[in-house]
């Protein structure tokens, strides 16, 4: 059995991020009437919005799955995760503080991924430090770039 290079390693948590984020939002367009109704569950947002939301974040989620694995858009697709990951963290604390029992609408209706909200807590930590690992190995090629440049070490030869 062959093993995982160093690089294959560090492919795993991008295709895991990119792939959730993929399987969400497919789902979430399957039946956008149940995703409507679990974010309608969180009492946060204006009745207006939710079919907006309910609409457009599952497109949105697609994209940046898709982007995670591109070369060109890693970076700002894994800072989008981020941001996404962000809000599903505050949405999930909102509901834990305010005591709202929320079954989790991340996969759409199938049951056997819906939580608690505790579980739908943990699980949006987890995401969000996997999307900020991602982001942050998208930006170490940028980084060590720009370092040499900073440093006043000279990429290529000055011609005189």
């Amino acid at each position: 059995m062959v093993g995982l290079g160093l690089a294959g390693r560090k492919m795993i948590p991008r295709i895991f991020v990119s792939s959730v984020f993929l399987v969400a939002g497919l789902l979430k367009l399957w039946d956008p009437l149940a995703f409507a109704d679990g974010i309608a569950a969180f009492h946060v947002f204006p009745a207006w919005s939710i079919n907006v939301l309910a609409m457009g974040i599952p497109y949105f989620e697609i994209l940046t799955g898709i982007g995670i694995l591109s070369g060109r858009t890693r970076s700002a697709a894994a800072l989008a995760a981020c941001g996404l990951s962000v809000c599903f963290v505050l949405l999930y604390a909102s509901a834990l503080a305010r005591g709202i029992d929320v079954k989790c609408a991340c996969f759409g209706k199938w049951e056997i991924l819906q939580a608690s909200t505790r579980v739908g807590f943990v699980r949006a930590i987890a995401l969000l430090g996997l999307s900020a690992w991602v982001y942050t190995k998208a930006l170490l090629p940028y980084q060590r770039n720009r370092g040499a440049e900073c440093s006043g070490e000279r990429t290529r030869p000055r011609v005189p």
